[in-house]
């Protein structure tokens, strides 16, 4: 069965970069266990996390419920919320960035060494698989993709350059036809309708806890999991036995 393994030039840094693009519901869940992983990976001697948090949005009232903000962040850029909030609080020296991805990932210093996209945007989906960031077979981008309907959801773990590991376009080829849903929920009770209070926290936990396995044990088997709440089931998916690259030649 194949692995996808924690490259060694993470190692050989002491550094791994991480952009979560996406600070609501997915976005924010990532953000607190990237937290969790910073403070345990030092008392264990891994590797720093640098974080840069990519999203145009500003909080709304009908975020409050589902997202990580207080009713005193209305009207704040996402972004530079939770990043000033995880500096201020645990010392991080975070970056928050309010943009969207496609317009900002080339003025940004330094390419990713992992992208969680936690957006439910299919041309968000595209640009990452057509923009690769300069990955090579030592230093690969890692690719978290979440997403969620009201109670079921999927986090598929993938990569570009070395081996080349299935992405979430591979196990979703749809997705290169979608048109994306930009509508908003206008009040709260209409957003937790379309979305259940914990599936965020679910689909975000099981993801994450991927990017835990990589950091920590410098590996994981599961390619994604794929979450339903209504069933209680969470059921992983394997990398297949042979590369994406390897399939193709």
């Amino acid at each position: 069965m194949s692995n996808l393994n924690a490259p060694d030039v993470w190692a050989d840094r002491g550094t791994v970069t991480v952009w979560v693009v996406g600070a609501g519901g997915n976005g924010g869940e990532a953000i607190d266990a990237l937290a969790q992983f910073s403070l345990a990976l030092k008392a264990l001697g891994g590797p720093k996390l640098e974080v840069t948090i990519i999203d145009d949005a500003k909080v709304r009232e009908v975020n409050l419920v589902r997202q990580r903000f207080w009713a005193g962040d209305v009207g704040a850029f996402k972004s530079i919320t939770l990043a000033n909030r995880y500096n201020l609080l645990l010392g991080m020296r975070w970056q928050g960035v309010p943009g969207r991805l496609e317009d900002v990932a080339e003025e940004l210093s330094s390419a990713p060494d992992i992208l969680i996209t936690a957006v439910d945007l299919a041309s968000t989906r595209r640009w990452v698989g057509s923009h690769r960031w300069r990955c090579s077979a030592r230093s690969p981008l890692i690719w978290l993709d979440l997403g969620n309907n009201a109670r079921n959801g999927q986090a598929i773990l993938g990569s570009f350059g070395g081996e080349g590991h299935p992405t979430v376009l591979d196990h979703y080829p749809e997705i290169e036809g979608m048109a994306d849903d930009t509508t908003k929920s206008c009040s709260t009770a209409e957003a937790i309708a379309g979305q259940d209070c914990l599936v965020n926290r679910a689909v975000a936990t099981a993801g994450m806890s991927l990017i835990w396995e990589l950091l920590r044990h410098g590996s994981t088997r599961k390619n994604g999991i794929v979450i339903d709440l209504a069933s209680g089931q969470q059921i992983p998916i394997a990398f297949p036995t042979q590369s994406i690259m390897e399939a193709s030649s």
